[in-house]
Formats: structure tokens, C-alpha cells, sequence
């Protein structure tokens, strides 16, 4: 049986944003365990900036999103609308036509020191859930 909420996101939001942004649901699920962020979650970073919610969505984003109608409170403690942006970001990535895995690292870092280990972990997360939705269908 299929949960109906994953990390307190609805399975119904999340297969609506993955539509909406054309971002695979093995790879927002492959990010969301990698970020292991909780709804209502605030982390401040070393360089003053705050990681919100399931996506941990850094603060850096918040005068960008305003321009769309999300604040603070509404990445940090609707999970639904957390996974939104997480997933426009995502998205927008993979629209730059750059290497898919490098691209969907762009969420945490497009340093590539940084990039690329958590690259590695993403893709990693991604074939454990690939290989369990095969073995189970």
C-alpha cells in the first residue's frame, strides 16, 4: 500500500508538483532523504542564512519566491508548499540543459566541490528507490 504522506507531504502534492515542473517523483523523493528536513524546521547555517522544512529551502531563495506569493512561514511550515518551490528549483536546473545529475545538485551547491558529493549521494538515493519500485511491481 502506498503511504498517503511522505515526510508530512501528501503523495497527492507531491505527484502534482513532479507533473507541474516535469521533475521525476524518484528524484524530488531522492532530494527530500538527502535534505532530511522536517515541516517547521528553521537551520541557521555557518554564513547566517536559514535552511526551512522538508527541502531545507535556503533563505537565499525568499526574495525570489515573494515575487510568487510564498513567504518564510509558508516554506517553513506548509510541507506541500515547501515541496513546491524545492521542486521549481529542481526543475528549473534541469531545464538548463547541463548534465542531469550536476544539474539536480544545484539545489544544495553549484560549487563543484560541493556539487558533487552531493550529487553522488542524490543518485545514490535514487537507484536504492528506483530498484525498490522495480521489486516491487
Amino acid at each position: 500500500m502506498i503511504p498517503a504522506m511522505i515526510n508530512d507531504v501528501s503523495v497527492d502534492c507531491i505527484n502534482r508538483v513532479a507533473m507541474t515542473y516535469h521533475v521525476p517523483v524518484t528524484v524530488i523523493l531522492s532530494v527530500m532523504k538527502k535534505e532530511n528536513g522536517r515541516n517547521g524546521l528553521a537551520v541557521k547555517n555557518k554564513n547566517g542564512t536559514y535552511d526551512y522544512g522538508v527541502f531545507q529551502i535556503n533563505s537565499i531563495w525568499l526574495p525570489k519566491i515573494a515575487a510568487y506569493g510564498y513567504t518564510r512561514d509558508d516554506i517553513q511550515y506548509n510541507a506541500c508548499k515547501n515541496t513546491e518551490v524545492a521542486t521549481w528549483i529542481i526543475g528549473k536546473n534541469m531545464a538548463q540543459g547541463k548534465a542531469v545529475w550536476s544539474s539536480i545538485a544545484n539545489y544544495h551547491s553549484h560549487t563543484p566541490i560541493y556539487n558533487k558529493p552531493y550529487r553522488e549521494s542524490i543518485y545514490a538515493n535514487y537507484k536504492k528507490l528506483s530498484n525498490i519500485i522495480s521489486n516491487d511491481l
